[in-house]
């Protein structure tokens, strides 16, 4: 019989549910309504500006992409590399990459300081991407929310066996972490602005203690 999840194994998927919700809305309200975990949204926003006539800038909107993808190929470089301890490296990696964004306001002022904080911030959530793909142990994806919550539903119409409702309830626990990131996230920025990615940073940080 498979063991529930442990608390710990718990805790770790859920900071990182939180990390990436937190993300997504710090720079969805503070850089123009533009996605840094679920890139492929950035799609759907692109296209309601290019129907609305809005004046953004568009290309950084395109750019996500490409940054992602290097940025989960980079990542999956250096697991393959040193595979042993490769998501406490990554985890690093990425509290740096959030701790470049929040200082960039320090350095680069007006639009131009979004849009290198958007970098940044896209950088650091294609790494918690990749690192779900190389290390099963994190649990499952917690960036993007859709097939999550899904399965939870399913799960609750047709009751998982036993020996998997700690699985589930652990995926209940991951879905609430990442709607909670998105509130933090969404009024982090309106306070603090983009020095609110320190908490990323902090809980980035913890997860890897942890590991």
């Amino acid at each position: 019989m498979t063991p529930s999840p442990s608390p710990l194994s718990s805790w770790v998927p859920a900071a990182l549910a939180f990390i990436a919700g937190y993300a997504d809305a710090v720079t969805f309200v503070g850089a123009g309504g533009i996605f840094c975990a679920h890139v492929t949204g950035n799609f759907v926003v692109l296209a309601a500006d290019l129907a609305r006539n809005a004046n953004a800038d568009e290309w950084l909107k395109l750019s996500t992409f490409p940054i992602f993808v290097l940025a989960v190929f980079c990542a999956t470089h250096l697991h393959r590399r040193r595979a042993e301890g490769s998501a406490r490296l990554l985890l690093l990696l990425q509290a740096v990459a959030f701790g470049a964004a929040a200082a960039v306001p320090v350095f680069v002022q007006g639009t131009a300081a979004h849009k290198v904080v958007v970098v940044f911030a896209v950088i650091a959530m294609g790494i918690q991407n990749a690192m779900h793909r190389v290390s099963p142990s994190l649990g499952p994806m917690t960036t993007v929310m859709t097939g999550n919550v899904t399965q939870w539903f399913v799960e609750k119409v047709i009751p998982v066996a036993p020996e998997h409702t700690g699985r589930h309830r652990s995926l209940g626990f991951i879905i609430l972490a990442f709607a909670l990131g998105c509130l933090g996230g969404a009024f982090g920025v309106q306070h603090l602005g983009f020095a609110s990615f320190l908490a990323p940073v902090a809980l980035a940080l913890w997860v890897r203690s942890r590991l």
